[in-house]
């Protein structure tokens, strides 16, 4: 069981269920409820019924289990070298176990998700998307990545998705069901997924590039053009930090304008707020992360740093917590 669970990222999926879960209740429906206290009656709600909404969950973690399955797949020998006492497959599952329980999680997860898609009428979108998905993980296992930043894009892209999915698919379900009246609402639930798409990209993007870095003398040796292996390392480095950089500027900017829009004394302290939570959780360890990769020599001080930004992550996405709790206090202001 725990070969199974090591194989299929067991702390990665939970990741992107969180993620998930964060968007629904703690963005959308504060977001709804602001509106129902501005219009002092209750009259919007999330149209996304929990039972789809579950099923959505369980169809990107179903996909992205496929993903990691197929990854490992395609890697025994390099993980033979770059990660020789996490491998599982060949020592705790068999290839032929590993392949099936990939096409099981894909065929799985691609039918679920085209079919919530068809009861939300996003057909179109839904083909492209839980087709799409399983088809570029293939590609980036078998070739993307041993390209220089081409699998890292591809899978950043990937995980930037998962929070924006959820918006996509809330705020057709409120179109579909209150039309013209959510005119004002669709737009700030899109705005704010897409923020935090933005900080998967990034995060993501930057997690990939440590990674291709820790894993450099495996993928030398296969033949892999990673951009540690094309650029060296030290440049790898470089854009790992400016990614970090560019991070801290953009919230730095969402902070910024936070404080620009607060005039009352409650919005100014909960411009405090924000500003205190994406600072302790995100900007300082964005800064401890630079110095780190920048001092690291060896695969434990990568394999850190790969952890690092796991915890970013979730402080990053944690922020709805806070988000939640200002509209909550917004909402006793009005009323």
């Amino acid at each position: 069981m725990l070969a199974f669970f090591k194989l299929i990222r067991l702390p990665n999926l939970l990741i992107m269920a969180f993620t998930m879960c964060m968007v629904r209740y703690f963005l959308v429906r504060p977001i709804l409820d602001l509106q129902n206290c501005a219009a002092e009656r209750d009259m919007y709600h999330s149209q996304v019924s929990p039972l789809y909404f579950y099923l959505l969950v369980l169809a990107v973690v179903l996909i992205g289990a496929a993903g990691y399955i197929i990854n490992d797949y395609f890697d025994v020998r390099i993980d033979k070298l770059n990660r020789p006492d996490t491998n599982v497959i060949d020592r705790g599952i068999k290839r032929r176990w590993a392949i099936m329980l990939h096409t099981v999680f894909n065929v799985t997860g691609v039918l679920l998700g085209i079919f919530i898609s068809w009861k939300s009428q996003l057909l179109t979108l839904g083909l492209m998307l839980f087709i799409g998905a399983p088809t570029l993980l293939w590609f980036y296992s078998t070739d993307f990545k041993t390209r220089m930043l081409i699998g890292n894009v591809v899978i950043a892209l990937l995980s930037g998705m998962v929070p924006l999915l959820v918006a996509l698919f809330e705020v057709r379900a409120l179109n579909m069901y209150y039309g013209q009246d959510v005119a004002d609402i669709s737009p700030q639930i899109a705005v704010m997924s897409s923020y935090f798409a933005l900080f998967a990209f990034l995060i993501s993007l930057m997690r990939e590039i440590i990674k291709d870095t820790e894993d450099y003398e495996g993928d030398r040796t296969y033949g892999c053009r990673t951009l540690p292996i094309v650029a060296g390392i030290a440049r790898a480095k470089w854009v790992v930090a400016i990614i970090c950089f560019v991070m801290i500027a953009l919230i730095g900017f969402f902070e910024y304008r936070i404080f620009a829009s607060s005039e009352e004394p409650q919005f100014i302290s909960w411009a405090w707020k924000t500003f205190a939570w994406f600072m302790l959780l995100v900007q300082v360890p964005l800064l401890f992360l630079s110095w780190k990769i920048g001092k690291a020599t060896g695969k434990k001080d990568y394999r850190f740093a790969s952890l690092l930004t796991k915890i970013i992550m979730l402080g990053g996405i944690s922020y709805l917590f806070l988000f939640s709790y200002i509209l909550h206090e917004w909402c006793s202001l009005i009323n």
